[in-house]
């Protein structure tokens, strides 16, 4: 009688510690939905001043407020522009990389980035800049986008929530020239 005892004690002990070594000391979760490494080192919030130009002369330019709303420098001063500038930088700041490739420097031209066709500077709270140059979208079904973190000849493709992103953050941009007069 005494046997069955232990072996259903020795197997409930096995239960427990592969439940205590699997699931309660060294949990191996994942973070989000991520296929590959985060883009940028930064959170939304991190991000103090948003600057874009693109290849056209429309441009962007705002700031975060004490209060975390968004200041508009140059762009369109619309009732939901905070929530777009916020939008943007929550997928920017937590879109995966695809795929990251080193060229040299002479053909950034094949991939779009020798003249961008965007231009965007992102400075966080302790000021440091991170300057960013869109290029031309990927060959493959067009949903992916070259991406060169300025001053490196490493280029990422990221996908098309970085295209959405940019379209309906679109609607802020003005020309430069209209900022002149």
């Amino acid at each position: 009688m005494k046997k069955p005892i232990l072996i259903a004690s020795a197997l409930f002990a096995a239960l427990i510690l592969f439940y205590f070594v699997f699931e309660v000391i060294a949990p191996e979760k994942e973070e989000g939905i991520f296929q590959g490494e985060r883009f940028l080192p930064l959170k939304a919030t991190d991000i103090y001043a948003l600057d874009i130009v693109t290849r056209e002369g429309l441009a962007l330019k705002c700031v975060r407020a004490s209060d975390g709303s968004w200041n508009i420098l140059e762009g369109e001063k619309k009732d939901n522009a905070s929530e777009t500038i916020e939008d943007f930088l929550e997928a920017i700041t937590i879109i995966p990389e695809i795929d990251t490739f080193t060229v040299a420097p002479d053909m950034l031209q094949q991939y779009g980035l020798q003249e961008p066709s965007l231009r965007l500077t992102l400075t966080d709270l302790t000021r440091k800049t991170y300057d960013i140059l869109i290029g031309d979208k990927t060959p493959a079904a067009s949903t992916g986008v070259y991406v060169n973190l300025s001053g490196s000849g490493r280029i990422t493709i990221l996908g098309a929530v970085l295209n959405w992103e940019l379209f309906k953050l679109s609607s802020l941009f003005v020309f430069q020239d209209d900022l002149m007069e």
